[in-house]
């Protein structure tokens, strides 16, 4: 059996989007490059916004597709879950880290930036790549900044795989007992950020920049996507209620509010500086799961482009800091520091998105692909619906 949900290709390349162009908008920063004001405002927060949409995503498709699992077979079958895992994220993110700790040092000296490579360094960094705790590293150590410290979200994944079909295994006639653990985790943590410095000697700063790159902080994302996948996977039981959410009219409150928060347009400060707005965007993107795939959906993103290009996020998302940070430096050789709209507010920025989208393709092609077709020999549900679940999806086979 295949599962497809519609629309969720294009919903993970705009992820993915968001943190390519925060990242474009932080490199020019750091440049010294003048922008708009507007902009910077409006991508401040959008990479942890597209990260926190990824978790969600992650979540919902993870759960459901285990939940389809155990219902179909009585069993969550613990070793071909993980060898799928492996066949997804390790070869790119193992090709890439690798070539960045080794390689990039001696690049970043031939192009005059200054960057730590000396043998110490370069081992400590692969210890913790090969562990997949470079957000542990980030949180505790000195090492990997500008690395391969855009990977610290791919490590939260793999730590959460690591315990996820366990968790739903035994919390299996008990998952919104575990969504509210998860939440209630996933608050404790940032409540204590605000507390403990009232008794030790450790600054809030210090201790919300440690709990953002470790997996406590995501749960309540990972918890509503696994929600949004049990309340799916149960849809007969509350067709009542997806009636009423699933109304044309919320559809669009709902995707308008969700955009708005994405661009900053609706946003709450004091809740953003201290990440409680994590549990507005898991809500937000909760429903936009259910919303993407519901047969009324409002939402039209089955485009062959944006179909591939969801396909291709991980790379997109591995790829883009140095592909845009190459690009600018090109820029800047070429065209200087001065503000100029047309070069660094439209050239720049479409250039770091479509060279970093052709590499993530090619990658995907001539690479990723050779793991991938592995996959299908471990899955016992594979992605698209069957027709026994038909209501909520458009396709089936």
């Amino acid at each position: 059996m295949r599962v497809h949900f519609k629309n969720l290709d294009a919903i993970r390349f705009i992820a993915a989007l968001l943190v390519v162009l925060h990242h474009i908008q932080y490199f020019k920063s750091q440049d010294g490059i003048p922008s708009w004001s507007v902009l910077n405002y409006m991508l401040e927060d959008a990479g942890r916004v597209g990260v926190n949409l990824f978790f969600v995503l992650s979540g919902f498709l993870i759960s459901y597709l285990l939940m389809t699992e155990s219902s179909e077979t009585g069993n969550i079958n613990f070793k071909n879950f993980y060898i799928r895992r492996i066949l997804r994220i390790w070869p790119l993110y193992m090709a890439y880290s690798l070539v960045l700790i080794v390689l990039s040092p001696l690049v970043m000296h031939k192009l005059g930036i200054p960057v730590e490579g000396d043998a110490h360094t370069i081992l400590t960094n692969l210890l913790f790549m090969v562990l997949f705790a470079v957000n542990i590293q980030l949180a505790f150590f000195p090492y990997n900044k500008g690395i391969i410290e855009i990977t610290w979200s791919v490590c939260i994944e793999e730590q959460f795989y690591l315990v996820w079909p366990l968790l739903l295994f035994l919390f299996k006639k008990r998952l919104k007992l575990l969504f509210l653990v998860m939440l209630s985790v996933g608050f404790l943590c940032k409540t204590l950020c605000l507390v403990l410095p009232l008794f030790f000697s450790v600054t809030t700063k210090q201790l919300f920049g440690i709990n953002y790159v470790l997996l406590f902080d995501k749960l309540e994302l990972f918890g509503m996507g696994m929600f949004a996948a049990y309340l799916l996977f149960n849809r007969e039981t509350y067709s009542k209620f997806f009636k009423i959410i699933l109304k044309p009219g919320i559809q669009w409150s709902m995707l308008i509010i969700t955009v708005f928060v994405m661009l900053s347009i609706i946003k709450i400060p004091v809740l953003s500086k201290y990440y409680y707005d994590h549990f507005i965007h898991a809500a937000l993107f909760g429903y936009l799961m259910l919303m993407a795939v519901a047969p009324n959906s409002i939402l039209q993103l089955e485009y062959p482009l944006l179909k591939t290009l969801g396909k291709v996020s991980y790379g997109i998302y591995l790829f883009h800091a140095p592909v845009c940070q190459m690009l600018l430096i090109g820029f800047i050789k070429v065209f200087g520091k001065g503000p100029d709209i047309l070069v660094y507010e439209i050239f720049y920025p479409l250039a770091g998105v479509i060279t970093t989208c052709g590499i993530a393709y090619l990658s995907y092609e001539l690479y990723e692909k050779h793991f991938l077709k592995l996959k299908t020999k471990y899955s016992a549900i594979q992605t698209y619906f069957t027709k026994k679940r038909l209501p909520l999806s458009e396709t089936a086979s």
